[in-house]
């Protein structure tokens, strides 16, 4: 696959911050806009979670708590790895109801769609405040660390 175009990475900004729209207000069926049918989300705060496929996102969406905080997705960093495989690394700020801030990862692997780019896989990973958890083995996070040919720039 080539290195993804502006079309694309203004595509995927989009997609990205839609899952926090979506998920925030509770758009159970806004959850279709922004996964592929058969998606992975995984959590690792505490014992950590695996929601697998888009209906049971909708479920996981439908039943959020009110007290689940809104979703900021910022630093998107979007590139095709050596594999060939689309992958997204971007940071999230969560302001919480009592007013302090959490913060973290999603990592991302996306795949496009008749319907436009999709989320295939995310994981979400809390940076501050330190929490804890069941974190993904330490090779896991070397995929999402592209090198200057992934980014479209020329290697050295």
């Amino acid at each position: 696959m080539p290195p993804l175009g502006a079309a694309d990475l203004l595509e995927i900004h989009g997609l990205l911050a839609r899952f926090g729209h979506a998920f925030d207000s509770g758009d159970a069926e806004g959850m279709g806009r922004v996964l592929t049918a058969d998606a992975v989300v995984e959590g690792v705060i505490g014992s950590g979670y695996t929601i697998a496929g888009l209906e049971a996102a909708r479920r996981f969406t439908r039943d959020r708590q009110v007290d689940t905080p809104d979703h900021n997705t910022v630093a998107v960093l979007a590139f095709v790895d050596a594999d060939g495989v689309v992958r997204a690394r971007s940071r999230y700020i969560a302001p919480l109801v009592d007013g302090g801030v959490h913060s973290g990862d999603f990592f991302d692997i996306l795949r496009r769609t008749p319907d436009g780019w999709r989320i295939a896989y995310r994981i979400s990973v809390p940076r501050k405040p330190t929490l804890e958890i069941t974190p993904p083995p330490p090779d896991f996070f070397k995929a999402w660390r592209p090198r200057p040919g992934d980014l479209g720039l020329p290697r050295r």
